[in-house]
């Protein structure tokens, strides 16, 4: 039988039960589109996890507490810290940390900041004034504070474009106050615009002296050293600058054993490394859950095509009787399958890139989905291997119906 007729016999078979055909064809199309969104979303936060510590600076070597949830960015406010100023001093220290450029400790609380009429709430960040090098932030106006400011505690602060243009939308907010937890602190410089790494907006942001911090903003309970940026002299250094960075606390700290170590120590590659992996298991268990619900569908197909078989016996004991072989009738059945296959891929295909496009403009908590080709192939590919596969054993089956027996069944 030519490949053209085959097809043709196929498409009136399938069109005889187009409902139950339709509802099935739904299991591949829901399958494929699951496949595609649920892999673009993983791919995305995935992405979105790498530029963020991108973002962190460069040659960075970053010192956090034992058992702190680290983003790459900057840490929120947890409730125990294992570091301590002295811990950033002994860090700054030449003799400890030979490969080092600086030691930079920081502390963090999310809070609003007010001028006049207009409140914004931000990340308050208490540093040294190392922290713009360190974390690759220059001035756009204004200057930044020095030790000065740290020895005395001054209640001064540094903004982030973002929180400028919020609360100082018509004037410069250089020399004016803002008011943070019922204290004014002075303006004296704005840090130029940055924008976005991944979903983490590097502009939102107020820096102040870490002593004012303390005194000013941060509640009592709060540690007073939450995160420390050691800066290594260069990429190459980061790895030596780690074990020195180690060496050093577990000795300031008196630990003996490494493994009982009360910090974590993490250099930009690790983080990237880290993030990266975070991202392949994301997507192989978003894919996982997808391929469940295509070989949902591909169930569906085996069970049309079993229940075709059985409906059609009589019209398959004809066709052998006029001589059509086991072959003819192997291809029908199996072209009957991959034409579901088809139809469910193409649609699911399709529904995939509507759906991921829909997720990104209403989840806007998620990052945009990103559709890949790869994601495209592989969730075609498997509609069609499921697809064809599903209706392999129905075909065997009607292929080795004796005629006497598939007309007898009538």
């Amino acid at each position: 039988m030519k490949l053209r007729d085959a097809i043709l016999v196929a498409y009136r078979g399938l069109s005889r039960h187009w409902v139950r055909a339709t509802l099935n064809v739904l299991g591949i199309v829901a399958g494929v589109a699951s496949v595609i969104m649920l892999v673009s979303v993983a791919h995305a936060v995935s992405g979105v996890a790498k530029a963020q510590v991108d973002g962190l600076g460069a040659n960075l070597v970053v010192v956090y507490p034992s058992g702190a949830s680290s983003s790459g960015i900057q840490q929120g406010l947890v409730t125990a810290s294992s570091l301590t100023s002295s811990d950033a001093e002994a860090l700054s220290n030449i003799a400890n940390v030979p490969d080092a450029v600086q030691a930079v400790p920081s502390a963090g609380v999310s809070t609003n900041v007010t001028a006049s009429a207009h409140t914004w709430q931000t990340d308050v960040i208490g540093t040294t004034p190392g922290f713009g090098i360190a974390r690759g932030y220059t001035l756009s106006s204004g200057t930044s504070f020095g030790p000065s400011a740290i020895n005395a505690s001054q209640p001064v602060a540094i903004l982030g474009t973002t929180v400028a243009h919020e609360i100082f939308p018509n004037v410069s907010p250089i020399g004016q106050n803002v008011l943070i937890n019922q204290t004014d602190f002075r303006v004296v410089g704005v840090y130029a615009q940055r924008g976005y790494s991944g979903l983490y907006n590097q502009d939102d942001l107020v820096v102040v002296p870490l002593t004012a911090l303390w005194q000013f903003v941060l509640p009592t309970y709060s540690p007073r050293v939450q995160q420390i940026l050691v800066q290594a002299t260069s990429a190459s250094t980061t790895g030596r600058v780690a074990t020195e960075v180690t060496n050093t606390l577990l000795h300031t700290h008196g630990i003996i054993n490494p493994a009982l170590a009360d910090f974590r120590v993490e250099t930009q590659q690790d983080l990237v490394a880290s993030a990266e992996r975070l991202g392949t298991v994301m997507q192989w268990m978003l894919g996982a859950v997808a391929v469940i619900a295509l070989l949902t569908g591909g169930i569906g197909i085996m069970s049309l095509m079993l229940a075709t078989v059985g409906e059609r016996a009589y019209e398959i004991g004809v066709r052998r009787a006029v001589g059509a072989s086991r072959e003819d009738i192997l291809g029908q059945f199996l072209i009957e399958a991959l034409l579901l296959a088809v139809l469910g891929g193409i649609a699911g295909i399709a529904l995939g890139y509507g759906g991921a496009n829909f997720m990104g403009d209403v989840l806007t908590d998620l990052p945009p989905p990103e559709i890949t080709g790869l994601a495209v192939l592989v969730a075609g590919a498997a509609a069609l291997v499921i697809g064809v596969g599903a209706g392999l054993y129905p075909a065997v089956r009607a292929s080795l119906l004796q005629p006497v027996e598939a007309v007898r069944r009538q």
